[in-house]
């Protein structure tokens, strides 16, 4: 028979993955007054502060929906259980949730331990982050690019045609020869890019440098990597080859963080 501090522990798992108020119920009536929560530097001390801790949706709410706990189990005077999580974004790869138990077998503390994966490093962009750069525009989240005007005012476009050109470079087919980050080149040819899907929790944070390509086959390739809708706002090629060698990349997948440094 399942003891009553498992079922306090699975009450309290069940309202932490899911964030329902009814599991929140639930979960009240296993939590002592003067309980308190611990996560990392932060603490929530009352049954009331602690339930709203675990009600509704906080930042870590959809993941731990995927979460898979293990069945709760006594260690001495507590309950110990630990869920492990999929990929997904800045996650944390695993949670421990370890539970002591005050008079009557209420919780007096949870002490909550997250740990996160370690980044994948890499010298070359991975094919699964090629993928996510390529399919920016088809999958609606086109790349946001930002560089300085001649004010050294900084500057944000959206760059649907933004693809990958080599292992370590970036290529976006600029419609406008004369346009502002076409002359910017010449003043500081710093640049950064942002790419973010909510949905999957993916953010890629790249740093590179870019030059204007005038070479006829460099143009053609830039201009032929370019998604078809691009290449019909300037059918008669009139546009720039902007090349970017990356400096650095970092970001989260879902298939976790990732860090990409080209080798000097």
């Amino acid at each position: 028979m399942t003891s009553t501090r498992v079922q306090a522990a699975e009450a309290y798992v069940k309202a932490l993955r899911t964030g329902e108020p009814s599991a929140a119920e639930q979960v009240s009536r296993y939590l002592a007054d003067d309980v308190v929560l611990n996560v990392g530097q932060d603490e929530v001390t009352g049954r009331a502060n602690v339930l709203k801790r675990i009600t509704g949706q906080w930042p870590l709410t959809p993941t731990l929906v995927h979460a898979g706990f293990e069945t709760p189990r006594e260690d001495g005077d507590t309950v110990v259980t630990q869920g492990e999580l999929p990929p997904l974004g800045a996650a944390p790869q695993q949670v421990k949730l370890t539970f002591t138990f005050a008079d009557g077998d209420r919780i007096s503390r949870i002490q909550q331990v997250q740990q996160a994966a370690a980044p994948q490093q890499f010298e070359r962009l991975p094919p699964f982050v090629r993928g996510i750069i390529n399919g920016a525009l088809a999958n609606s989240t086109p790349i946001v690019v930002a560089y300085t005007d001649d004010q050294g005012q900084p500057i944000l476009s959206l760059r649907g045609s933004t693809q990958v050109y080599s292992d370590t470079q970036l290529c976006i087919w600029v419609r406008n020869a004369d346009g502002g980050i076409v002359k910017a080149m010449q003043r500081n040819p710093r640049l950064s890019l942002l790419y973010r899907d909510s949905r999957s929790r993916t953010t890629l944070i790249m740093q590179g440098r870019g030059h204007v390509e005038t070479d006829p086959a460099v143009r053609e390739r830039v201009f032929s990597l370019s998604p078809e809708v691009e290449q019909n706002h300037d059918p008669q090629h009139r546009g720039a080859a902007l090349i970017i060698d990356i400096t650095q990349l970092q970001g989260t997948t879902v298939r976790g963080m990732v860090r990409m440094s080209p080798p000097a």
